[in-house]
Parts: C-alpha cells; structure tokens; sequence
C-alpha cells in the first residue's frame, strides 16, 4: 500500500468513525447486528507496509481483533454480528480467555496493549504454524513490548479475578432482627477460570432490587442496591403471614465468557469484536414470611372468687386475644407467628399452619396484690409498695383463648386484687419475641377484687344480777330482843344468815333456861 493510499484510507476511516459516532449519539439506536471494516484501527504497521499486528475498525466504531490468521484481513468486508458461542471452535476455558480480552485490551487506545491483545488472541485462537515472535517483529522496536504484555495478559485471565466462565446473581430473606425487621441481601458470584465460583467482595457492582409484599424504608419497592449489602423491609397486608418476592438484577457486568464475534464469509477472518462487560447476574426469591408488623396482646381477667375466706386459694381467668385497630397501619390485626427452626413433631400442640408457622409465645405474668384495709380504688398502676401474696406465670403457646393462673393462698381478711403483665423480653427473639407490644392491667379492675371477711368477734356472757338486800337482826344488849340492819353484797348476805343463825341458837338457848312457873 502507497503513503497517499495509507493516507487516504486513514482519513476515511476517521471521517467514518465520527459520522458513526454522531449517527449513535443523536439516534440512542441499539447495538448493530452488521458493520463494515473500514480498515486498521490502533496498533503497529511492519516495515513493509503490509503485515499489521493490533486492532481494526469497524464502520459503527469498533474495534475488533482477527481470530484466523492466514486467511484475509477484514478491511473492506461486511460483518454479520453472532454471539461467540455459535462459532463453535473454543472450549468454554478458551471462550471465557477470549471474552477477557474483549473487554480488556481490544477497546485500547494504546498500540503496544492493542498489538499485545492480539497476539494473545491468535495464541489462543491458533498462530497458523509460526511462533508468538514472528508476529511481535511486526511491532518493529516495539516487537519485545507486545510480545512480554501479550504473555501478562494471558497469565492475567488465568489468575484470580482474571477470566471468568459465568457469573450468577443471588437473592435471600432473612428472619426478623432484633428490631423486629426482616432483611434482605444480594450478592453475585463468578465462576473464575483460576478460583472457581468465588464470591465477589461486597459493594463490587451496583443493581436493581424490587419487592412484592414489602416495601424499603423509604416505603417504595424498587431501589438501587449493592452487592452483598444487607437491607430491611417491612412487609405489607394485614395477614399474619406475607407472601414476599425479592428481585435483583445486575446488569453490565465484566464477566463470563460471552462475547460479540463477526463473520464475513469463510475465507475472511472472523473476529473478536471490542465490547464493555454486557454479563447479567439475576436471581429472585419468593418466600411466605411471618408479617413484621407487631401485634399487641390483651388479656380480660376475672377472680375465681369475690369473697372468700382466708386460708381459701383462688385463681384469675384470662382471655387472652389480640387488640384490632383498623385506625393503625403499623399494628397487626391479629396475633403474630413465627417460623420455628426446628418444626415441631407430629401431634405436637401446638401445631404449625399450613405455612409452617407457630403462634407467637407469651408469658403472662400474674401477681395477687394484697391484703388491702379499704376497698380499692381503681388506678392504672398499683400503689408503691404495695404488698404481694404470690407471683404465679401462665405460658401461652396456642395463641388466643381462655386459660387460668395456678392458685395462690389468701392469707388474712381485706381485699386483694390480681394484676397482670406480658413482657416482650420473656419471649426469645427468634421466636417473634421482638414483633409484639407489651401489656399491662389498670390496677382495681371490679372483676379481680376478692373480699375476706374479718372472722366475728366472740361473745362475752352477762353479768349476773346481785341479790335483793336480806334483813340482819343485830343484838342491843337485851335478851331476847335484835335490830334489823340493812347490809348490801354477797358478804353481807352471807354474814346475815350466819349471824340469824346465832340469834334463833340464842334464843333457843334462852328459852330452854328459863325456869318454869307453875
């Protein structure tokens, strides 16, 4: 070829590639299926103005790298676009060595990396019988550059990170954190020909994430999401189960082994066409997941006895259910489930759902309080201090329903009272400890008084009557004769009779003495 050809096909080839570049910028067209080879593109000419080792160039602007020495060169053919797979001469090593490449060093500006691109190409597609050195001479006293990168490339697709046979997109839910909010994270991981399947270092590559059945924290299902990042959601629906699907995809990824190759015929060489990474990593999941919203559980309570008497043992009902407020989005309208990781065996209470799921567990919490003096006011908290006879606990593991408390002993009279608590902390996390409110009773609920009675007080038997005043005859001196004195009480009482005793003796006595007249 002549200077002034060499010249005019340089200047065709920049006026051709301009017009393609402009033509794509203003129409946004999609990729061509053909293109025309307008003749070298970057790389080094032999000093016989003939042979050339680098690039060529296409009429849309790519550049390509030949892949069959010896026959003829592109320039001036009308390539048809395939996929490199249908060419059906590499193995899938060489295919994933050969994509490497296209992505690598065929877009380069810089001659010796194009000339060393190349050259690595037809060691891998076939040197048409001659040594690597024969075609680097053609680089001229750049030949010893392209020949020594063209053996790094090759060494770099066969290191870690270098070359890759596919790459695969993954998607996974996880169980609720200590929050209480469920997760989800995406990774990818390529098939490196040195590694294997490896997976890539978090934040590699940027994709697009969306949901069904949940949404983002900024309440939106779509957003875009990174490699390996771990992100929360919240479910949507009022059921206590959600039926969730993630999606993810990355697109534009540099890795696999598929790439653009060109044919034009069996006696032109077909090519290696300079493309940015177009690989896809996809995956989707679909799970039904216990809701994340919280439940708040309630509890109506009722003493077994309104009065009793002390030593007598009582008991509370509960009925237990779940409170329902259609004015409030966040809470579950319904009592919450978990997903056990181990199921329970067969005939197991309770059982899982058709889903797999339990009934979230409580603990409630009772507590008799008592004995109080006066009747109890009502007041949503217990007094400070107030006494406590016994703490029992009732674990709820079926869900909503009627249960009751083990006994508790009344000690003394007075009133008492039950009050009752659920906790969240009682319940473990992961087995939904962390999605329900906490609870409590207002403190004098009517229904959980108990009254005892203080015992009657003893009777005290009466006093008897003292008797009626008993006359008492006192001696004057004279025989025969007394004084009749009034003395009060027992002793007196006593005393009279003792002393009316002696006076009749006396008399007797007197009269048995005296002398009878005759």
């Amino acid at each position: 070829m002549t200077r002034s050809r060499r010249r005019s096909a340089a200047i065709l080839t920049a006026l051709t590639t301009v017009a393609t570049t402009l033509g794509l910028l203003l129409a946004g067209a999609p990729p061509a299926t053909a293109a025309i080879s307008t003749g070298h593109g970057i790389g080094y000419l032999a000093e016989n103005g003939f042979s050339w080792i680098g690039s060529y160039r296409l009429d849309d602007g790519s550049l390509v790298f030949c892949l069959e020495v010896g026959k003829k060169a592109p320039t001036g053919h009308d390539y048809q676009f395939v996929d490199a797979s249908a060419l059906g001469r590499f193995s899938p090593d060489d295919l994933a060595r050969l994509a490497y490449l296209s992505r690598t060093a065929a877009p380069s500006t810089d001659p010796t990396e194009a000339a060393a691109g190349q050259l690595a190409t037809w060691r891998i597609s076939g040197l048409d019988g001659h040594s690597p050195e024969y075609y680097a001479q053609r680089a001229g006293a750049s030949g010893q550059a392209v020949l020594d990168r063209s053996t790094q490339l090759l060494a770099t697709a066969d290191a870690p990170s270098g070359a890759s046979r596919s790459v695969t997109g993954s998607v996974a839910l996880t169980a609720a954190d200590s929050d209480g909010r469920m997760t989800v994270t995406s990774g990818l991981t390529v098939d490196f020909l040195a590694t294997g399947p490896t997976v890539l270092t978090p934040g590699s590559h940027s994709g697009t994430m969306s949901l069904s059945g949940a949404v983002f924290d900024d309440g939106k299902a779509e957003r875009t999401i990174s490699n390996g990042e771990t992100v929360s959601i919240t479910t949507t629906g009022t059921d206590p189960t959600a039926s969730i699907v993630a999606a993810v995809r990355y697109t534009d990824l540099p890795y696999g082994s598929g790439f653009i190759a060109g044919n034009a015929g069996d006696d032109v060489q077909q090519v290696l066409v300079a493309r940015p990474g177009s690989a896809s990593g996809s995956a989707t999941v679909t799970s039904t997941v216990p809701s994340t919203k919280k439940f708040q559980p309630i509890v109506n309570t009722k003493t077994s006895a309104a009065t009793a008497a002390a030593g007598e043992a009582i008991s509370d009902e509960l009925v237990v259910s779940a409170l329902v407020d259609e004015s409030r989005e966040d809470l579950l309208p319904g009592w919450g489930v978990y997903r056990p990781a181990t199921p329970p065996a067969s005939g197991a209470v309770p059982a899982v759902d058709e889903n797999g799921m339990l009934p979230i567990p409580v603990v409630v919490e009772s507590s008799l309080l008592g004995p109080f003096s006066d009747p109890i006011e009502p007041a949503a908290e217990p007094p400070a201090g107030a006494p406590v006879v016994c703490t029992v606990e009732v674990r709820i593991e079926t869900g909503p329903g009627t249960y009751r408390t083990p006994d508790c002993v009344l000690p003394s009279s007075g009133y008492f009272v039950w009050v009752e608590r659920i906790s969240p902390s009682r319940t473990p996390v992961d087995q939904g400890g962390t999605r329900m409110l906490p609870w409590q009773s207002a403190f004098g609920t009517a229904s959980e008084v108990t009254f005892v009675a203080p015992p009657p007080t003893p009777e005290i038997p009466a006093v008897p009557a003292a008797p009626a005043a008993a006359p008492v005859l006192a001696e004057t001196g004279t025989t025969g004769t007394g004084v009749l004195l009034l003395v009060s009480g027992a002793a007196l009482a006593l005393g009279t009779l003792i002393g009316v005793g002696v006076l009749w003796r006396r008399r007797l006595s007197v009269g048995v003495m005296q002398p009878t007249t005759d």
